[in-house]
């Protein structure tokens, strides 16, 4: 694969004296974007580190179900490969985890004891997949979906399978799903709300989807809670909370996602379901800022790609001092859903409907259309 080397990859440093010292932890969408708009400001304000828990460069992950389902080579979504960070003059320690920040000597430690001072630090460490506390979920055939290798090792063990169970019906559970049936499994996608999409769409839209995504051959169970994975050494059957249970061969996980905030409660940064973050996204900590979908900001944490641009850019000019006085102010949600032909559009506060507002709404479930709008204030 081009930019990446089976093995970790030694850091690609370069000289660079007399700067302030930048360091990023995170090298996924929101650590690499920063790092664009970073040098799209100012390439040569600083001496920038970066640390990577993966042994890549940078790459696209909403594109990693069309690398599960084939449509994409797995080198085609990189976004920066290796090479780029040294022609940027960035090092790049891939596939080394930070493990510990020290606030009062400014500095990070990864796992294998290599240690980089900063004079300013931003956490990107993006979310973890949330694992359902169920028994079996360390089964042999139960899989995560959220990494390049996970799309590899989902994508291998399905050549032995036959059935297929993916827990979690929103986004990334459906995208996986689809995933899976290029590999002429039988899948049958089970969530916990009564229909799909519950957190972008109302209950009349997510009931279309079901029926959609049904019609195109994959099995829905809505208001199904999952009991326990059942199997030894590997997966044999998901049992659910009404007694029932599906033969399965691999079940794949997509029941969301939870902010990865351990590195920063544990040197004591401000959290509550993410980083606490200012409109500069800035910490607890005056040298320590965050962004992405480690963040909470006004309350609110986003775990989209678009406003983790709008936070990046407003990051880059305040790190930079290109407009010191840069301020994020929140975003705007919006999800688009292309899979097995589904086109779906989601914007705004779904579930936010007041009496005074407006709505019109036109619904044709035998076509597969349903669409709202929601108008307040005009």
């Amino acid at each position: 694969m081009t930019g990446s080397p089976a093995l970790t990859p030694p850091a690609l440093s370069v000289q660079r004296e007399g700067r302030p010292r930048l360091v990023v932890v995170g090298n996924g969408m929101a650590g690499g974007r920063l790092l664009e708009d970073i040098l799209a400001c100012d390439p040569q304000r600083f001496a920038i580190t970066v640390f990577g828990e993966e042994p890549y460069g940078n790459y696209n992950r909403i594109l990693l179900s069309e690398v599960l389902n084939g449509s994409q080579e797995a080198q085609n979504i990189f976004l920066n490969p290796l090479a780029w960070y040294a022609e940027n003059g960035i090092t790049l320690h891939a596939g080394r985890k930070v493990v510990r920040i020290d606030r009062e000597q400014r500095r990070v430690y990864c796992e294998d004891g290599q240690s980089e001072p900063y004079d300013l630090l931003v956490l990107a460490t993006g979310s973890k997949p949330f694992i359902p506390p169920i028994p079996g979920t360390t089964l042999r055939g139960v899989f995560v979906f959220r990494t390049l290798d996970d799309c590899r090792h989902i994508a291998s063990y399905a050549r032995q399978c036959q059935r297929a169970v993916v827990i979690g019906g929103g986004l990334l559970g459906l995208e996986a799903a689809k995933g899976l049936m290029t590999h002429h499994l039988d899948v049958t996608v089970v969530e916990m709300a009564p229909y799909l999409m519950s957190v972008q769409l109302d209950e009349a839209g997510g009931k279309v989807l079901g029926q959609t995504i049904e019609r195109l051959g994959i099995h829905i169970r809505t208001a199904t809670t999952t009991k326990e994975i059942v199997g030894h050494p590997h997966v044999t059957a998901v049992r659910f909370a009404d007694g029932t249970e599906i033969p399965a061969d691999m079940v794949v996980i997509a029941a969301g996602i939870r902010p990865n905030i351990d590195l920063a409660r544990e040197c004591g940064l401000a959290c509550e379901r993410a980083i606490v973050v200012d409109d500069q996204l800035r910490t607890s900590d005056p040298n320590i800022y965050a962004v992405g979908e480690c963040v909470q900001h006004n309350g609110v944490v986003y775990g989209l790609v678009a406003p983790i641009w709008e936070q990046t850019k407003v990051l880059a000019r305040v790190l930079t001092g290109s407009d010191p006085h840069a301020r994020y102010t929140g975003s705007r949600i919006a999800t688009r859903l292309k899979v097995m032909g589904v086109d779906l559009v989601s914007l705004g506060r779904i579930q936010d409907v007041q009496s005074s507002d407006e709505v019109v709404q036109f619904s044709e479930p035998a076509r597969q259309v349903y669409w709202k709008a929601i108008i307040r204030n005009g």
